[in-house]
């Protein structure tokens, strides 16, 4: 009897090294980014302070976050495309209530380092003096006193680490590479420089962007995107003159009204942008 019982044994723990090597969802050690969810960063990146990304509400900084809300957040800085001053930002220029964009092409950083090096680029950075969320934010001038004011906020003491493997996941896994959605033209520098856009949604599919729509989005925004306004525009001319926003918009939500997350994959956001820079089908 005891041979037989530890055959049995040696047979469930095959099995259990089995279904680990496998992959199985059930099995142990999983790492945090493999837990982590690129929705809830995708919304992080957005605002990180807000209740659907698991942030503690009663939080004593969160009047802090609201009042200085461009000091904090991940756009920001590096702009719903992650691409920083050279990208939609060029030309947003910093003020007493906002500080001057990073340099930081985050496409590009996420591709070349691993899901460790960016939690660790997130949380502690790489030897930058990072930004006390205590810190008077009253006395930012980018002109005379910029420094501390354009400071990356010390994450590791404000966020929790499972928030920051999401917004991990975001950036490797989540976040669509915009140079993939439309053509971009670019001339001069930050903070002064311009961009213009063309081709938006390239090789998609203006028809089966139709049906996405009518799916998707025709319920609230209406048949011609003129039924529910974005900072008072038509739906088709605020992603012909914000694709790089909208892109964000319609994937993690519209923080603050009834728009939520929408799981597209790159070839159906690629059809929808396609049929929504139809001026003809969505003017302005």
């Amino acid at each position: 009897m005891w041979t037989q019982q530890r055959a049995r044994i040696s047979g469930l723990l095959a099995v259990s090294v089995l279904l680990a090597c496998n992959g199985d969802s059930t099995a142990p050690n999983r790492s945090p980014y493999d837990v982590a969810d690129a929705t809830r960063g995708g919304i992080s990146y957005d605002l990180f302070w807000n209740a659907s990304t698991g942030f503690n509400q009663a939080d004593p900084l969160i009047a802090t976050f609201n009042a200085k809300g461009d000091f904090f957040r991940c756009k920001q800085c590096h702009g719903w495309d992650q691409l920083g001053n050279a990208g939609f930002y060029i030309n947003r220029k910093p003020s007493a209530s906002r500080p001057n964009i990073s340099s930081v092409n985050l496409v590009s950083l996420s591709r070349t380092k691993t899901a460790e090096q960016l939690f660790a680029a997130i949380k502690t950075g790489t030897g930058a003096t990072r930004r006390s969320p205590s810190v008077d934010l009253s006395t930012y001038n980018p002109a005379t006193n910029p420094t501390v004011g354009d400071q990356m906020p010390d994450y590791g003491a404000i966020m929790s680490d499972a928030q920051i493997w999401d917004l991990v996941r975001f950036l490797k896994a989540g976040a669509f590479d915009v140079t993939s959605l439309y053509d971009m033209s670019v001339t001069g520098v930050y903070p002064t420089g311009s961009i213009t856009f063309s081709n938006l949604g390239k090789d998609g599919s203006a028809s089966e962007g139709a049906t996405i729509y009518a799916t998707k989005c025709e319920f609230c925004h209406g048949s011609t995107g003129k039924a529910r306004l974005l900072e008072g525009l038509s739906l088709g001319a605020f992603l012909r003159g914000k694709p790089n926003e909208a892109q964000h918009k319609i994937r993690y939500g519209q923080l603050g009204s009834a728009m939520g997350p929408t799981p597209l994959t790159l070839a159906e956001m690629k059809s929808l942008y396609r049929f929504i820079a139809d001026s003809i089908a969505m003017p302005r």
